[in-house]
């Protein structure tokens, strides 16, 4: 059985209505969580949105400053990629921890 390795990637967004990308597609992950901070240990001050594509006002996940919100791929083989995400603001400079396994 191999050990699990952790990383984690800080995003804010800049600009409310204007969803920015996670990562790049060389950031693979087969589980991630993430947590309402614009910052480690720093609640957002508004609602985030967390969606499949860089529309706005698409189909989201509602995170409120603080909450968790998690997603695991269905096989052990499979995986996600950071630029499947796209995070969007209600309030500018808020964002996302997301803490991922490699």
């Amino acid at each position: 059985m191999a050990q699990q390795t952790f990383a984690s990637i800080i995003k804010t967004v800049s600009a409310t209505g204007t969803p920015e990308v996670l990562g790049s597609v060389s950031t693979r992950f087969h589980s991630v969580a993430f947590q309402g901070l614009k910052a480690a240990r720093t609640d957002n001050t508004g609602t985030v949105w967390i969606q499949p594509g860089s529309g706005n006002d698409t189909a989201a996940m509602k995170l409120e400053p603080g909450d968790v919100v998690s997603f695991t791929a269905d096989a052990p083989d499979d995986y996600f990629t950071a630029d499947q995400f796209y995070i969007d603001v209600e309030t500018a400079a808020d964002g996302v921890v997301a803490l991922y396994d490699k």
